[in-house]
């Protein structure tokens, strides 16, 4: 029995954070933790119905509810969240650190499901539509994107059609760590692969024109994944950042024994937030997922949250060129 809550406990993690692009990765892992036992997840007997209950889920800060004229209830389950730092501009390299008063602390602030409020008076302004805000926060590209059309014929001769150019411009975002995507018609068994190719000296950055001749990293992707090419750059990149291909600035991360199915978790995660489809053809890491079967014992949860987080923040736009 407590494996299987485990793996329910889990499997909600993994939605609620596909479901809240609006936080970032480590907050919505962080409130679904702290959210799990009071939502009584085995009344959930599937995957289906677990993934509808939270897509109905609304968190939002205490003080917008005050705002809009509501309170907790008694029973409310307080979720305390990092409040993140918002600067002009992105570090470069990295994220941004959690904001910090006068005194040097990070400061948090409490949100309630909608659940656990109540109207505690009449207010003449009504609450902004859940709905839109999180499909505004999943669409959102950051403001280090700039418009390229780089990909523009590479992302079309994918599925024999014009990709959205949005996922267009996300592609545009792989220069600042200096990866080239390609397509490969020799087949190799398998859709994709990601390797160094040219390694850069201390303090070097990527060159915004990078091409095939002096990037850092090449993802050669294989035409028959058709419109999963953004589905196999985002395992690629994964795999950087998961240990599997070596990482060529900061900190070097380790490699696991579980490849294919970390790197698969990562970017099922990361592009749910930025509003890609899930992969057309489904995996054994989905199957067994879904169904809720055990994961191997070397399977790195903790990892493939990182991972995607790093997905995400480099498609969207939000980080800056990385340094050698």
């Amino acid at each position: 029995m407590e494996l299987k809550q485990s793996i329910i406990t889990q499997q909600f993690t993994v939605e609620f954070v596909r479901a809240l692009p609006q936080f970032s990765i480590p907050q919505a892992v962080s409130a679904a933790m702290q959210l799990a036992d009071s939502l009584e997840l085995s009344r959930f007997e599937d995957f289906g119905a677990l993934v509808g209950m939270v897509n109905g889920l609304q968190l939002r800060p205490a003080d917008e509810w005050e705002a809009f004229g509501y309170e907790p209830t008694e029973q409310a389950v307080p979720v305390r969240l990092e409040v993140p730092h918002e600067s002009a501009a992105p570090v470069p390299g990295g994220k941004q650190r959690p904001d910090r008063g006068r005194d040097g602390r990070i400061r948090f602030a409490d949100h309630y499901l909608s659940a656990h409020t109540r109207r505690a008076h009449q207010s003449s302004v009504h609450l902004s539509s859940y709905r839109d805000a999180v499909g505004g926060w999943r669409k959102r590209l950051g403001y280090v994107t700039e418009p390229s059309l780089a990909y523009a014929e590479f992302t079309s001769a994918a599925a024999d059609r014009k990709m959205p150019m949005r996922r267009v411009e996300m592609l545009g975002n792989l220069w600042k760590i200096g990866a080239v995507a390609t397509w490969e018609t020799d087949w190799e068994g398998e859709t994709s692969w990601c390797y160094v190719d040219q390694r850069p000296v201390p303090g070097e950055s990527p060159d915004p024109m990078i091409n095939e001749s002096d990037a850092w990293y090449r993802l050669r992707i294989h035409p028959d994944v058709g419109r999963d090419v953004i589905v196999e750059i985002a395992r690629c990149l994964a795999e950087i950042h998961l240990g599997y291909v070596e990482k060529l600035w900061g900190t070097s991360v380790e490699g696991g024994s579980q490849r294919g199915p970390e790197s698969e978790a990562a970017a099922y995660i990361a592009l749910e937030r930025l509003w890609i489809p899930q992969r057309s053809r489904r995996t054994d890491w989905y199957h067994r997922y879904v169904a809720r079967e055990p994961m191997a014992a070397e399977f790195r949860w903790s990892e493939v949250f990182r991972a995607a987080e790093a997905v995400e923040d480099l498609l969207r736009g939000d980080t800056a060129p990385v340094t050698a």
